[in-house]
């Protein structure tokens, strides 16, 4: 009787009428050990609940409507009692939410750009073959998380090409990219560099100034947001495999039109290189 009076227990019907809770689901929540009845009957099985559990109840539906499940659900009933304790696991929670929320927004855009492009007419990719020009450049070699995350590595490559360029207005170019190692595709530790083309003589901690040599390639411009840039490198490999040409270093992107410059994506201009044997 857990020290309840009976005629303070309710049913398991008139306990979800005022928790929210369906019976089915009360049930299951018994089974799973989140929110045992006050009492059960040994000889009907029938369930009671005390009224103090309708507080638990009403967290219990506000945990499950947040997307916690119920082994997380079980995790945190418990800590209602400990605030401290709970507010680092539900602000986790949050987060892992809203990462989620940025994953499906991110799928639902590509999806808008396929159906956009299932109703306008498609624009064949042109490869055109040319030799890229020997640079001077600033450049910054990482291996990172992916490919997505070569644009935090922007953000910090911003601060030193700005104290460089207060120094010198005309210590940088207006070519910058990136180029990418790692001969397969890669889901993690994608081996990377960015660069943008440098005739001044500092060089800031972490960076070196290379010389990129003259390269012949095999050039596709991309127009848009990154999302669909894999056409452009389709097809540009897929004309080095039709010529019969070698690919004879990493592939590297030119940025010539990117978001450091424009905010929208729709007006991005990106040049997707292969290098080739001349």
């Amino acid at each position: 009787m857990n020290g309840e009076h009976p005629g303070s227990l309710m049913s398991i019907g008139e306990f979800s009428r005022y928790s929210g809770l369906s019976v089915r689901m009360l049930r299951h929540y018994a089974e799973r050990g989140v929110l045992a009845p006050a009492e059960v009957d040994e000889f009907s099985g029938y369930r009671r609940y005390a009224a103090a559990q309708l507080r638990d109840a009403g967290r219990v539906r506000m945990l499950r409507d947040a997307g916690c499940g119920i082994p997380a659900i079980a995790e945190l009933l418990p800590l209602f009692a400990a605030p401290d304790v709970l507010r680092p696991r539900l602000q986790l929670h949050l987060d892992e939410l809203k990462a989620e929320a940025q994953r499906v927004a991110d799928q639902q855009a590509l999806a808008a750009t396929l159906l956009d492009g299932l109703a306008a007419r498609s624009t064949r990719l042109d490869v055109t073959e040319r030799t890229f020009p020997a640079l001077r450049v600033l450049y910054l070699r990482r291996t990172v998380a992916d490919y997505p995350s070569e644009g935090p590595l922007w953000v910090d490559f911003r601060g030193p090409v700005a104290e460089l360029t207060s120094r010198d207005p005309a210590a940088f170019g207006e070519v910058g990219g990136a180029t990418y190692f790692d001969d397969e595709y890669r889901d993690a530790d994608v081996e990377m560099a960015i660069w943008r083309e440098y005739r001044g003589t500092s060089v800031p901690e972490g960076y070196e100034v290379v010389e990129l040599p003259e390269q012949r390639v095999a050039t596709v411009t991309h127009r848009g947001g990154f999302e669909t840039i894999n056409e452009a490198t389709a097809t540009a490999g897929s004309w080095v495999a039709q010529q019969g040409r070698t690919r004879v270093g990493p592939i590297f992107n030119v940025y010539v039109h990117g978001p450091g410059r424009e905010p929208n994506p729709d007006n991005w201009v990106t040049e997707v290189n292969v290098p080739i044997a001349a």
